[in-house]
């Protein structure tokens, strides 16, 4: 095997480097997490209206490895603490549950979300080819 321009492999390889940045992870990672939460927000049991909005996305940084993995969780604020009696249910109530149906209707969406931003950084990368 012969290389004709090892300088051209070099730098693009340092293009994809810099194409997966923390900033790209992370854009990644919440164009998932937005499928995620689209989906909650349209299967949670609704009263006022207020634990749909009360539903949000936060970093997991627990789970996050600056550089390696960027984790988002949906989740409900502290004011919408409620929401985990609708999910998981009561000695009195039974579960009414919204956050795994959420999940199983759209992992492959988020999936491909996720793919979507990182074929973008990509292609920005190798220069729109």
């Amino acid at each position: 095997m012969t290389m004709v321009n090892p300088e051209s492999l070099t730098a693009g390889l340092r293009d994809l480097e810099a194409a997966m940045s923390e900033s790209t992870l992370r854009q990644a990672a919440l164009a998932g997490a937005r499928v995620f939460l689209a989906e909650e927000q349209l299967r949670v049991p609704v009263a006022s209206g207020e634990g749909r909005d009360n539903l949000i996305i936060a970093y997991d940084d627990e789970v996050s490895l600056l550089g390696v993995i960027a984790s988002y969780i949906v989740t409900w604020t502290k004011e919408a603490f409620y929401l985990r009696f609708i999910e998981y249910g009561t000695s009195k109530m039974a579960a009414k549950p919204f956050k795994r149906p959420a999940y199983e209707a759209k992992k492959s969406a988020a999936a491909q979300a996720v793919d979507d931003v990182l074929n973008k950084a990509i292609r920005g990368a190798a220069g729109g080819k």
